[in-house]
């Protein structure tokens, strides 16, 4: 599994180009969109096995005989990217709606200027 630092990374160039286009271009909108939504799946991904090695930490502690609260703030510990991930992601899932508002702008306006002639 590759680094998902790595795949943070590439979608911060996403990001960095998307807000540089000088003009709304939906084919390079749609591209930004293709790789953005597929970078977000895999983070999707790795979030999920973080989450599931989170409880499994929770179940041990608990088990050990740390109150639930303790053993969810001892697993946090062991595993920062739970926060890291939850608040990229959160964030992430804006910008995709946003280039998808664009998206749906541009579409409208090509229909208004077809009906319009």
């Amino acid at each position: 599994m590759k680094d998902y630092r790595d795949v943070i990374k590439r979608m911060n160039e996403l990001v960095n180009r998307y807000h540089k286009m000088k003009e709304l271009d939906g084919h390079e909108m749609a591209l930004i969109l293709k790789d953005f939504t597929s970078a977000l799946y895999y983070l999707e991904t790795v979030r999920s096995d973080i989450h599931h090695q989170w409880q499994s930490k929770v179940k041990a502690l608990i088990e050990e005989g740390m109150s639930v609260s303790r053993s969810e703030n001892q697993a946090h510990v062991e595993f920062p990217e739970m926060y890291e991930l939850r608040r990229l992601m959160d964030s992430a899932y804006e910008i995709v709606g946003s280039i998808r508002t664009n998206i749906s702008l541009i579409k409208h306006e090509q229909t208004l200027g077809i009906e319009n002639n």
